[in-house]
């Protein structure tokens, strides 16, 4: 397994839902290494001194970690060439792993720089590469620029196998290359260890919040691209109307959060919001089971992890219908779509919502029976032993 994002000692967090892929492929029986390079810049450049005390292999939750070093510098000043970068970065290593411990497929996170390096070395060692596109790969970045885009199409049209995590996701990549085979969707999931149903008030207790009406979750970086100041204008809005607004528990950290605090007292709903700041993956699940009900009003999304992981809580969901999330939220069934940037029909839905305890528990109840079907780690290693097996059958 190749990716730039996965757990490390800087942090610890980061990739997850890659880590959780790799321990439902051990459990199948598999055996997985993990390749994950991290920054090397130049001195002086004290962004990414932390990662200089990174062990070059390490052990996480029992699956073996290879962190090597790749050149790094600050804006992404490299453009383009991340990917070769990134490649120099994993050759040594890879091949290494390669001799000692002969694989047979590489699987990469990200068609760039990870996945455009895997095709390669696949080439080098003569084993099939497989990637799985997310989002900014065939969204953001070929948007960069010429070399950019068809960085991200060698990848596709050079990787034995492409996986993309949603049919939204499957389509950009189809729109910029034509992959050697039929793209296959694989949706992520949730770790059912951590997300399950439980009692509201108990989790309420454990962060020391009131219970003193609803309460909306939303665990998410506090950027732009998650439309959380939407979120805080329709905070506004259901402050106005008869019962007043909802207490908002969030979950994360990022450059909003000052001004989104900032606007939070502008609207006189400061006394409202709960921030949590960065919360540990295990005490996600808590974060979650605070809410009646799980919003995301994000900008764009390939298929939100943090969705399924809401479902498999037994949580309704009110998000934005973009890119893949209609795939996985299904209006009315499991919760309802708005309009990204639509503050007045975001506290619509959440009004409907929070509004109507029986639709509330049967958005729920089919939400936590369609996370255990289809949205779990376990089924998604499944779909990527099917697609493993047909590389290797060439």
């Amino acid at each position: 397994m190749i990716s730039h994002m996965y757990p490390s000692p800087v942090n610890p967090t980061g990739g997850i839902f890659v880590h959780e892929q790799v321990k439902a492929l051990i459990a199948r029986g598999h055996e997985v290494r993990v390749v994950s390079p991290k920054g090397w810049a130049p001195p002086g450049l004290g962004r990414w001194k932390a990662y200089r005390d990174v062990v070059p292999e390490d052990t996480v939750d029992g699956v073996v970690v290879h962190y090597p070093r790749k050149l790094t510098l600050p804006g992404a000043r490299l453009g383009h060439r991340n990917a070769d970068a990134f490649l120099a970065g994993i050759r040594r290593t890879v091949r290494r792993i390669h001799h000692e411990w002969p694989f047979d497929v590489i699987h990469a996170h990200m068609m760039v720089p990870d996945g455009w390096a895997a095709a390669r070395m696949g080439r080098e060692l003569g084993v099939p590469a497989v990637g799985t596109a997310h989002r900014a790969d065939v969204l953001d970045i070929p948007a960069a620029g010429r070399q950019s885009r068809m960085r991200v199409a060698e990848a596709i049209q050079e990787l034995d196998a492409v996986v993309t995590v949603s049919r939204a996701i499957g389509d950009a990549a189809d729109a910029i290359a034509r992959p050697r085979r039929p793209i296959t969707v694989v949706p992520n999931g949730a770790d059912a260890e951590v997300f399950l149903p439980r009692d509201a008030a108990e989790a309420r207790r454990r962060f020391g919040l009131p219970d003193d009406g609803p309460v909306v979750s939303y665990v998410g970086k506090l950027v732009p691209r998650k439309g959380v100041d939407t979120l805080i204008e329709s905070m506004g809005l259901l402050s106005a109307r008869e019962g007043g607004a909802p207490r908002l528990v969030m979950a994360g950290i990022g450059g909003l959060r000052e001004p989104l605090e900032q606007r939070a007292a502008e609207l006189g709903i400061a006394d409202r919001i709960t921030w949590l700041g960065k919360v540990p993956h295990d005490e996600v699940g808590w974060v979650m089971a605070t809410g009646d009900v799980f919003v995301l009003p994000s900008l764009s999304e390939g298929l939100p992890t943090v969705v399924c992981e809401a479902m498999a809580c037994g949580l309704p969901v009110v998000a934005t219908a973009v890119d893949g999330t209609p795939e996985i939220v299904d209006d009315p069934a499991t919760g309802l779509l708005v309009r990204p940037h639509d503050a007045e029909g975001l506290a619509d839905a959440l009004a409907r919502v929070l509004g109507d305890a029986p639709l509330r528990a049967a958005m729920g109840a089919e939400a936590l029976r369609r996370s255990e079907a289809d949205y779990t780690w376990a089924a998604n290693a499944a779909r990527m032993e099917d697609v493993y097996e047909a590389v290797i059958a060439g």
